[in-house]
């Protein structure tokens, strides 16, 4: 279902752009702009984990190319943090959390509504995150059980490029050259934080949701 979801996102775009191209006008604009958002995280363990979410930030540079009206594409680079919360026991005084900084590639294509000022628009496409730090929270109570295999708490992430879709739901303003930008953004993971069978996890795949605002500006 998930590889579904990605190929009608990625390639729907694509054909309605073969479709529409003859009847729609060509813009030919190239954009480039700033932006960041907010997303609440969680990480999806096998077996199941007691988690929470995890609030993380994202900042970075984007570029936007649109060839008509109707249909477009839009990459952003930037830092982003995500990771997740778990609450190991009720008794414990705080929480298990753990962050994660990443260097993210995101490849949106976009599709847009209307040639106003005010334009809703629905994007989705692959992501690339690539961690370049990792800190994390133990609660003072904890003591680590004796299992055949570890626990991932205090557990050394490796270095493993985390890949998924993200999708959007929002509007573009237009201002002349300038476009402002504003989504509620969704996050499904296809790769696993930890290898299976390095942990007692056999699956961990990061999920999402929050919001993401840019401003872009025409060359």
């Amino acid at each position: 279902m998930n590889q579904l979801l990605f190929f009608l996102l990625c390639f729907l775009p694509l054909m309605l752009c073969g479709q529409q191209r003859d009847s729609v006008k060509a813009v030919n604009r190239l954009q480039i702009g700033v932006g960041g958002g907010f997303m609440q995280h969680e990480v999806d363990f096998t077996p199941a984990a007691n988690v929470e979410a995890l609030q993380g930030t994202s900042f970075g540079i984007g570029l936007r190319y649109f060839d008509n009206h109707l249909v477009g594409f839009q990459a952003e680079l930037g830092i982003s943090s995500a990771g997740w919360k778990e609450n190991l026991d009720d008794s414990f005084s705080s929480l298990y959390e753990r962050s994660i900084t990443y260097a993210e590639l995101l490849i949106l294509s976009q599709l847009s509504i209307g040639k106003g000022a005010f334009q809703p628009m629905l994007q989705g496409g692959p992501y690339l995150s690539f961690p370049l730090q990792d800190k994390e929270s133990i609660p003072a109570e904890y003591v680590e059980p004796v299992t055949t295999l570890p626990q991932y708490y205090n557990f050394e992430l490796p270095f493993r490029v985390n890949y998924g879709l993200q999708i959007g739901v929002g509007f573009n303003l237009e201002f002349g050259p300038i476009t402002i930008q504003a989504d509620g953004r969704y996050l499904i993971g296809f790769s696993d934080l930890i290898k299976t069978g390095a942990t007692i996890a056999s699956t961990s795949r990061r999920g999402g949701l929050g919001g993401h605002v840019g401003v872009f500006y025409a060359l």
